[in-house]
């Protein structure tokens, strides 16, 4: 039987060391990657909202993630100086990386968005959405100063 997994806390800068020494495992013993450390950073305070954004309301995450539960309704706007994920309807306006985190990016459960943004590029909706991005599962992020649009598939 196997045994449960022990919940340890680490610093970022412990986890930086603990990475670093692990790096050799993820490499076979021809030299050929078998998996990649993404991303280790600081962990951001996340905001959790689980009532609608109406109409006219703004929600701010200042210095922390956003996490809406509930729709965000055109004329509202979401904002996070981190990440935002929206487990509902996006109709209204969502800018991630407030404070510039050129890494931040967003993810909607449907995609039906007046305006998103990440550190302040932003794109407008005026036109429809390719069908495979209207009204499903999306993730945006930054790519070369654009902002990139692609859908989250199940697998």
């Amino acid at each position: 039987m196997a045994k449960p997994a022990e919940l340890v806390e680490l610093s970022p800068e412990e986890a930086q060391k603990l990475a670093e020494a692990n790096s050799t495992e993820l490499t076979s013993e021809d030299g050929e990657a078998k998996g990649e450390i993404v991303s280790i950073s600081e962990a951001k305070q996340t905001i959790v909202v689980s009532t609608p954004v109406r109409t006219g309301q703004q929600i701010y995450a200042e210095k922390a993630d956003l996490i809406v539960l509930g729709i965000v309704s055109p004329g509202a706007e979401v904002i996070a100086d981190g990440n935002i994920h929206i487990y509902a309807p996006l109709r209204g306006r969502a800018l991630a990386g407030a404070s510039g985190d050129r890494k931040a990016r967003i993810f909607v459960q449907s995609m039906q968005a007046e305006l998103v943004s990440i550190a302040g590029i932003y794109r407008t909706f005026e036109q429809k959405l390719p069908n495979h991005l209207a009204k499903q599962a999306v993730r945006i992020e930054l790519q070369d100063d654009r902002l990139a649009i692609s859908s989250i598939v199940a697998e």
